[in-house]
């Protein structure tokens, strides 16, 4: 094997890689103003008086604070009872339909559809969706990779780079979605766990 194939794949590697890493960041981060989200989100949760509200007025509050209408009022409120708000908030609105809403007896949960209930359902999906990013990012890359195994120039491996990058790409950006929403719901589903078994200890610590 040619060294300067070898040097190309470590290089591939390490860019695949690293691009995933801050890909999945930028996807999972909410660009907005910090100072105006902090201003809005004190006066409504702290210093506003939720009863008197009207409903439209509420659910709206609720959306302004996730970012989004595609949630409604009472998830947003039950999201930001659970431990770290923040980024369950965020979590919530990236991997939102994933999920069954429950409500019963005026308790609201989350839980998985049927198809991502069990461990191992979920588990397959990550591999597979993960698998298909590295390949799908190395076909984008494939070009420029086998460029000295085919003898190709470098107008012939730019024009294809042309062709590979956003169609490869842009499927290899898709499945790492896919990827990072299974992750992030997961990490909700946690955290409502540890929610829940910490208020039926407080609630066994109040029985007399």
């Amino acid at each position: 094997m040619e060294w300067e194939l070898v040097t190309k794949l470590i290089l591939a590697v390490v860019g695949i890689i690293t691009a995933a890493k801050i890909l999945f960041d930028v996807f999972l981060v909410r660009r907005t103003n910090y100072r105006e989200e902090y201003k809005f989100a004190k006066e409504f949760l702290d210093q506003t008086d939720k009863e008197n509200l009207h409903p439209y007025t509420l659910g709206k509050g609720y959306q302004a604070i996730a970012g989004t209408t595609a949630v409604k009022a009472s998830e947003i409120k039950y999201i930001l009872s659970l431990e770290n708000p923040i980024q369950c908030l965020n979590d919530f609105v990236l991997s939102k339909q994933l999920f069954e809403r429950l409500e019963t007896d005026g308790d609201f949960k989350l839980r998985f559809k049927d198809k991502y209930k069990s461990n191992f359902s979920r588990l397959w999906r990550k591999k597979m969706y993960l698998s298909l990013y590295f390949i799908l990012a190395f076909a984008a890359l494939s070009p420029w990779i086998l460029s000295s195994v085919f003898k190709l120039e470098i107008s012939n491996f730019l024009s294809l780079l042309a062709f590979t990058i956003p169609v490869f790409g842009l499927y290899a950006w898709m499945s790492l979605q896919a990827y990072s929403k299974l992750s992030r719901g997961e990490f909700i589903l946690k955290n409502q766990r540890q929610h829940s078994s910490k208020v039926m200890i407080n609630k066994i610590k109040v029985e007399p």
